[in-house]
């Protein structure tokens, strides 16, 4: 029998960008007010619908300019109450906010699940090349965020918004991720072969083994010789390396580097 979900589902993004009528689409109604004109949403609005016994939970935010913005504060909050958050960008941008780009690391930080919406698709001409720029500059602002599933929607035109129904179950289920402990030795192993850290004033920095934790999100403890030794930029090769291996995007994992234990050491008197 297949398992129903619960989700709920953030709205983000600057104003007048199409959050509102995105998810009136969705809902296949007009309950959220919408306008051209910039801040028709002056406060965090919630709505639910029952789609294939899946319950979604859609919170509408106000658009956010500037992190000093009040509406930032009440934007946290809500992202901290939702599970996945939808970033809904305009297609015709060539770069990335700072606000939006330290809201999606924030989600991700706190363990949430992201999806990048590129709305207003209809107005885009060379929607071929467009949609490989866009895939590259969210790629290379957001690495953490993984390698693909990104959406292109016109909340005006689109007919088939289940999509993001979809991908917001897919991303569900990835949180609930297990991976056996002998796999994910056997790629610890591999990839310290392929790629080594440097070694601290000589010595080398040894990985013991890797072990899940933890789901919602997908944490694991690696233990090593020397875990405070491990740089930060080796430390995201791993992350990185974890989530191409496994297909885990759109979702966070956690890498918790601890030392490893001396099988002697309560045995000392």
């Amino acid at each position: 029998m297949k398992e129903s979900e619960k989700i709920t589902l953030c709205f983000v993004g600057n104003p007048n960008v199409g959050k509102s009528t995105l998810i009136n689409r969705i809902l296949n109604s007009n309950e959220l007010e919408t306008s051209d004109i910039p801040g028709t949403t002056k406060k965090t609005i919630q709505k639910k619908l029952i789609w294939n016994k899946n319950e979604f939970t859609f919170l509408d935010t106000a658009g956010v300019y500037k992190k000093k913005d009040l509406n930032f504060t009440k934007l946290v909050k809500a992202t901290k109450s939702s599970e996945i958050v939808i970033l809904v960008l305009d297609s015709s941008i060539d770069k990335l906010d700072k606000i939006h780009k330290k809201l999606a690391a924030y989600t991700l930080k706190v363990g949430k699940g992201l999806i990048v919406i590129f709305n207003k698709w209809d107005l885009v001409e060379k929607k071929k090349t467009k949609k490989k720029v866009l895939e590259k500059f969210i790629f290379n602002s957001l690495p953490q965020l993984g390698e693909k599933k990104s959406l292109f929607i016109s909340a005006l035109r689109d007919e088939e918004f289940t999509k993001v129904l979809k991908l917001s179950i897919e991303i569900k289920k990835l949180f609930k991720t297990k991976m056996p402990t002998s796999e994910l030795n056997k790629w610890l192993k591999d990839t310290i072969k392929r790629n080594p850290p440097v070694k601290i004033k000589g010595r080398e920095i040894k990985f013991k083994y890797i072990v899940q934790t933890d789901t919602n999100p997908p944490t694991f403890k690696i233990f090593s010789n020397y875990p405070g030794k491990i740089n930060n930029s080796y430390k995201r090769f791993l992350e990185k390396r974890l989530k191409t291996n496994y297909k885990i995007d759109n979702i966070p994992v956690f890498l918790k580097f601890l030392a490893t234990k001396n099988p002697y050491q309560d045995k000392k008197k």
